[in-house]
């Protein structure tokens, strides 16, 4: 078998663990092709496309939704070319010779249809984290030769009985034969599945002593949480009834060491995640398989006091260290959770204090998905992607499932705070509580960044804002300290038991001065000389665009050459795509379509601020600070902003800003049209922002109050 007809498959939620594995495959010594299934959220398909561009060779095969680890394999397997399909992880980082040694022992004629690769520790990459399978009677799995030294490769070790899903080679003709992985299963134990059925067929397996690589052992889970708790419970159930283990002679032998394992589960990880799936996967299985009796033969040599007592030690390697590029430090260990993974205000606010809390120890960032936030704290922190929900205004029959999708929150959130055992955790929102009730229940002190503003201001309804003023309670009662992006933020936990540590005003960084104005205007064909008002922010229905379009009409009655630029887009939710297609609808109302620019997404704002006349932030909402008026100002643009929420706390009318009532577009066009006609004016209210910005929100001002807010919570 020619190892250049391999064909590598990587399943992936994607993330930036990706990269390293894809350009390790790209200096493989031998031609294979690269298939990356993208099993993750759909706003991270954008990076992990550019990330496979940037190593070139890859095809990405994008599955509608999270189908699980056994669906988004199969279906690589489907698409390959090649005789021989080899199976990696996202989290492993392979060797230069790995696709060649890993194929090289395949031949299904002499009945190898597997091989098995080894793959060191991250940590310790002089010790084997796995180099395939063994099992014990019970059919219970572990890897093979784990905890042992790589050296003791050299004097040759005896094949395992299959490999493993994390560096595992098959005949690609014999793997679609068999039907591939049993799909039932979502993730773990679908490998054990397969290698009892190739075995039952006659097929034996290869070690490939020298495929190696390095393996970040539970990266996408972490053990020891409630959800691979889980779900690797869910598939020792499946396989104990689809392959009638339970029997008299068995029965005995499966309560003792699974009891073990779960009651370890339930002192070390402090959930009984493992008992449910068993029983779930025991349930959704059938007896399908005859016992292996000729397992026996194969079976691990070792007995039950052993194989338990290795997964202990196994387990205490995994607790004390952190990750691969987390290893134990000296200084504050501290967990920051965002709420999206997009581009955002906490996430331009807090760089700058996310890289010192990173430069004081150690940093681990908990986003929800692949996006931008991993481009701007990549670099200062290790990344974790985990799956949890942001706390939103239940549907009417969505009350029980938020309550049940808190709790799993929080239980997800508790197995992360014991793996990654942080002494501080800040959540950069009150909108994901799950995180301040896991880091309570934890004993972990905890720091909110609050950029929330709840009240009865503009869409907030008596439901909502009883539910706002809840949280913020609940906020209050959880935190060990709560440091809000503003005043007016701030006094809403006004008799909160926590402690208002310091306001943290969002710094504004001088990126947004000498922006190219010019190549602006020329991107949207707008001529030198010609009026642009413009808008910047997500299209949603509380940032008032309308307002700023139906102003326009009264505008160019002043200014007929006038132009508006609407940058940005809708939040993910149904109801901002629908705002978005009512602004169109408006704009061809009012027929304004050779008027109003619709520009999407802008990255390069500094541009878009210095090719603007006037900036307009026409807010019905009320903004916990509103970061726009200042970063145009840097590039000497005046604005016009709405009296909402935090706004009057630093602007001032006509000697910050020109400063209208909401909801009243006439205002907003004779502002607009006053700034256009009145140089002078103009001038002056953008020194009048600098000299607030430079007063009170410079970067060094806000680093030094995120620092005291930090110092207070650990003293506390």
């Amino acid at each position: 078998m020619s190892p250049a007809a391999a064909t590598v498959i990587v399943p992936t939620l994607g993330g930036r663990r990706l990269e390293p594995l894809l350009s390790s495959l790209a200096d493989q010594a031998v031609f294979h092709q690269t298939i990356v299934v993208d099993n993750g959220p759909a706003a991270g398909s954008a990076a992990l496309a550019a990330a496979c561009e940037r190593l070139g060779g890859v095809e990405i095969l994008r599955l509608p939704e999270n189908a699980g680890y056994t669906r988004a394999v199969n279906a690589g397997v489907a698409a390959a070319d090649g005789d021989v399909v080899v199976l990696l992880n996202d989290d492993c980082v392979c060797d230069p010779g790995f696709v060649a040694a890993i194929s090289e022992p395949i031949d299904a004629g002499a009945g190898v249809a597997m091989s098995a690769g080894v793959m060191r520790d991250w940590a310790d990459p002089q010790l084997i984290d796995s180099a395939g399978m063994e099992l014990d009677r019970t059919l219970l799995v572990f890897d093979y030769l784990n905890g042992e030294p790589v050296s003791a490769l050299d004097g040759g070790v005896a094949d395992p009985i299959g490999p493993s899903g994390a560096a595992a080679a098959f005949d690609r003709r014999v793997f679609l034969d068999a039907g591939g992985f049993d799909e039932r299963l979502f993730a773990y134990w679908e490998d054990v599945d397969l290698v009892l059925r190739l075995r039952r067929q006659g097929y034996r397996c290869k070690l490939a002593a020298g495929a190696r690589g390095v393996h970040e052992h539970s990266a996408t889970l972490v053990s020891g949480s409630p959800r691979k708790n889980y779900l690797m419970g869910f598939g020792r159930g499946f396989l104990l009834r689809k392959w009638r283990v339970l029997d008299a002679h068995r029965l005995g032998s499966v309560v003792f060491r699974d009891g073990i394992l779960c009651a370890g589960q339930a002192v070390f990880d402090r959930n009984v995640a493992g008992v449910r799936g068993r029983i779930a996967g025991y349930r959704a299985a059938r007896g399908e398989q005859d016992y292996p009796a000729e397992l026996a033969e194969l079976a691990s040599g070792t007995g039950v006091l052993e194989d338990l007592s290795r997964r202990r030690r196994r387990r205490a390697r995994l607790g004390a260290r952190t990750g691969p590029a987390a290893p134990a430090t000296e200084g504050i260990k501290s967990l920051a959770v965002f709420h999206i993974s997009g581009t955002s205000g906490p996430s331009r606010s807090l760089e700058a204090e996310l890289a010192w809390l990173a430069g004081e120890g150690r940093l681990d960032v908990v986003v929800p998905g692949p996006g931008p936030v991993e481009e701007v704290l990549g670099e200062v922190g290790e990344m974790i992607e985990f799956s949890y929900e942001v706390l939103t205004k239940p549907r009417r029959d969505g009350l029980v499932r938020a309550m049940r999708r808190l709790r799993h929150d929080v239980q997800e959130f508790r197995g992360l705070i014991r793996a990654r055992r942080p002494d501080l955790v800040v959540a950069i929102t009150s909108m994901v509580p799950a995180v301040s009730i896991a880091a309570r229940l934890e004993r972990v002190p905890v720091l909110v960044y609050c950029g929330e503003l709840f009240d009865r201001g503009y869409g907030v309804g008596l439901i909502r804002g009883f539910a706002g003023r809840r949280l913020i309670a609940l906020t209050g009662r959880l935190a060990t300290g709560i440091a809000p992006c503003s005043q007016i933020v701030a006094s809403q936990f006004t008799g909160s038991p926590a402690k208002v540590v310091e306001v943290v005003y969002p710094p504004i960084a001088d990126r947004y001065a000498g922006g190219d104005g010019a190549a602006f205007r020329a991107a949207h064909e707008i001529d030198a000389g010609v009026p642009v008002i413009a808008s910047v922010g997500y299209l949603t229905e509380g940032r008032g665009q309308d307002l700023l379009i139906r102003a326009m009409p009264e505008i160019r009655a002043a200014r007929p050459d006038a132009r508006l630029v609407i940058a940005g887009q809708p939040f993910p939710r149904p109801q901002d795509h629908a705002y978005r297609q009512y602004l169109v609808g408006l704009v061809a109302q009012l027929k304004l379509q050779e008027v109003v620019i619709l520009a999407g997404h802008v990255d390069a704002v500094a541009d878009l601020y210095a090719g603007t006349d006037v900036i307009v932030n026409p807010a019905r909402f009320n903004e916990p600070f509103g970061r726009v008026p200042f970063e145009a100002a840097l590039a000497g643009t005046p604005s016009v902003v709405t009296r909402v929420g935090a706004i009057p706390e630093l602007l001032r009318d006509r000697e910050s800003a020109l400063i209208v009532a909401r909801e009243d577009p006439g205002a907003l066009a004779a502002a607009v049209i006053r700034l256009l006609a009145d140089p002078e004016l103009a001038e002056r209210v953008v020194a009048g922002a600098k000299a607030v910005l430079e007063q009170r929100l410079l970067p060094e001002h806000s680093l030094a109050a995120f620092q005291r807010s930090v110092a207070a919570t650990l003293a506390d």
